[in-house]
């Protein structure tokens, strides 16, 4: 994994994400991981985006994202790079059986 930080614009401001880090156990440069990790997974889906919003751009496509959503992928990712793969599993699955909604199409 390539170190650094993310440049995309998220849905929630640098208070709560600290809270986020926090609440996670993660230090400054994990909780950045954690960012750029969402963006790179974020980057990979772009490239199979559906062919109804193949003109737009990244930005345009992640700039409504649903704070919730964002919320799941921290926890996720958070409880990733906190060495708690077990538990980033079953929050995921949990997610998924419960049948939480997929985005809107506008």
């Amino acid at each position: 994994m390539q170190k650094g930080h993310s440049t995309m614009q998220f849905p929630v401001d640098d208070q709560m994400l600290s809270a986020w880090a926090r609440l996670l156990g993660l230090d400054e440069e994990q909780a950045a991981d954690v960012l750029q990790e969402i963006e790179q997974a974020l980057r990979r889906s772009y490239a199979f985006r559906p062919l109804a919003v193949r003109h737009l751009n990244f930005e345009q496509l992640t700039a409504d994202m649903d704070t919730d959503e964002f919320a799941l992928m921290y926890l996720q990712f958070g409880l990733h790079r906190a060495g708690q793969d077990e538990l980033a599993e079953e929050v995921m699955g949990r997610a998924l059986a419960s049948g939480a909604p997929a985005r809107p199409t506008a």
